[in-house]
């Protein structure tokens, strides 16, 4: 089976493991197809990472539209899919999205079958073009791979008639897991229970609502409360303003970092809060940074946006609030802040199911289950 793939996020070494795991099965001849450079949503120009040893070929291409996940363009990909050959295009990019609509069109002129992912979990009324490009993809593929049962109904809705097999998101546990955090603790000066925040500072996320919940809790000087907040995005001057007003040392405010540095700043928390809120036009996708988290053994507070309540309910290793709640959120989280047993407990718990049924691994053999029922 001669599979292609074609992936932005793959200009990240950490983003190709799941095709490294997918690659290590029999009989699968892979081809990762990647931009050449990519502008993060930091700012940050990415060049291509090749994985150290990786079991497939990579093709690095230049594109057009570089940092605009929807609307970039790859340059020699007809060539790049001539010369490979493959059995099967596996687009790990939405069916709206130019990328999707490229592939479309090689697939049909070599008359091979196609493949997505669905992220999407509302049914919306894409502008034009994307819209025509979305029909015409869910018209000819014949797989697709949504990553939540939310976003397999949107498919079903908009009448898609291939197979559907979810294929949920991933965690490399050989890279999170628990690991001593004393040091960076001690060089950010967090002392008591730390609750952390890493991700988009936006609206969406419910920082606002974090910011509310956590000055509940640093009232009370006697809990000993400690919040640390990594990333980067609009809300980061409101955010530098709350931090520069709370009690000295309580809030510590940390830019974007490097996804291999992430386990080290998860393993720093003593909770991960994800307060997110739905709004018209978005609500929690899938939840990544939760089963991140957990793989480290950190227990999460999370909203009952999307699709967090349906992830914690399936794992364990957490507590939902309702959105929009700060009080409910402040409760929460003073709830396991008191109790350092049951964090550690549902925190190994909630370890546990990830490495068994989201660690790369396992997820790579249902990628491979699934392609492989195609009987190409």
């Amino acid at each position: 089976m001669r599979v292609a793939v074609i992936s932005h996020a793959c200009v990240v070494a950490l983003n190709q493991r799941l095709y490294e795991e997918l690659a290590r099965h029999d009989g699968v001849e892979l081809l990762v197809i990647a931009p050449r450079t990519w502008r993060a949503s930091t700012g940050k120009l990415l060049s291509f990472e090749a994985l150290p040893g990786a079991p497939y070929l990579a093709r690095p291409l230049p594109v057009w539209g570089s940092g605009q996940i929807s609307l970039h363009w790859y340059r020699g990909l007809m060539s790049a899919l001539r010369q490979f050959d493959p059995d099967l295009v596996y687009v790990d990019e939405e069916a709206y999205s130019l990328p999707a609509w490229q592939a479309l069109r090689v697939c049909r002129r070599m008359r091979r079958p196609l493949a997505f992912v669905q992220t999407q979990n509302l049914v919306k009324r894409q502008p034009w073009p994307f819209g025509s490009v979305e029909r015409a993809v869910l018209g000819y593929a014949r797989l697709a791979n949504p990553i939540t049962e939310e976003c397999a109904q949107v498919l079903r809705a908009k009448g898609f008639g291939g197979e559907i097999v979810l294929i949920p998101h991933c965690v490399d546990t050989a890279l999170f897991h628990p690991q001593p955090a004393d040091e960076l603790r001690a060089e950010l000066g967090l002392s008591g229970a730390v609750v952390g925040y890493i991700g988009r500072l936006t609206e969406e996320k419910g920082l606002g609502d974090l910011m509310a919940a956590a000055e509940m809790l640093l009232a009370d000087a006697d809990l000993g409360l400690s919040v640390l907040i990594v990333g980067s995005g609009p809300m980061q001057g409101e955010l530098a303003r709350w931090a520069a007003g709370a009690p000295e040392g309580r809030v510590k405010l940390v830019g974007p970092v490097a996804h291999t540095q992430v386990p080290r700043y998860m393993n720093a928390f003593d909770l991960l809060a994800m307060p997110s809120r739905t709004t018209p036009g978005w609500k929690e996708q899938f939840g990544r940074v939760l089963i991140e988290a957990l793989a480290c053994g950190v227990p999460v507070v999370g909203s009952d946006s999307g699709n967090i309540p349906r992830l914690l309910e399936e794992i364990g290793g957490g507590v939902t609030f309702a959105e929009h709640d700060p009080r409910a959120l402040a409760a929460a989280l003073r709830s396991l802040i008191a109790n350092p047993r049951r964090r550690a407990e549902i925190g190994e718990a909630g370890r546990r199911a990830v490495m068994d049924k989201y660690a790369v691994t396992s997820v790579a053999r249902r990628l491979y289950e699934a392609l492989s029922a195609l009987d190409l």
